[in-house]
């Protein structure tokens, strides 16, 4: 999907839906390492303290401790992980723009 509507001339579209993916990919990597498959909310304890971290990536990476502190060791993931979060602006906030990034930008 995020191909087609790069080739679509969509890259907004496209950093956006890739961001998303790779939310999901982190939330559900949090998940899978608790035995309940729900966040704690102030109306549900469902036994561990693990809180939905929003649409932040850092935040998501902290409450997943071991792969925070692999990723601690390569800075450079930090970094690609910061410009897919924030490319020109935040991920969730970019799809609300007009201007359409260069290739350069894009493939960064």
């Amino acid at each position: 999907d995020t191909e087609i509507l790069c080739k679509s001339n969509r890259k907004i579209a496209a950093m956006h839906f890739g961001g998303i993916t790779i939310e999901c990919l982190l939330k559900s990597m949090i998940l899978a390492s608790v035995s309940s498959q729900e966040w704690k909310t102030d109306s549900n304890n469902p036994g561990h303290t693990i809180t939905n971290p929003g649409h932040s990536f850092t935040d998501a990476l902290k409450r997943h401790n071991r792969l925070y502190s692999r990723v601690q060791n390569f800075p450079e993931v930090i970094k690609w992980i910061n410009i897919v979060e924030n490319p020109s602006q935040n991920f969730i906030t970019m799809r609300y723009s007009s201007s359409e990034p260069n290739d350069d930008k894009y493939k960064e």
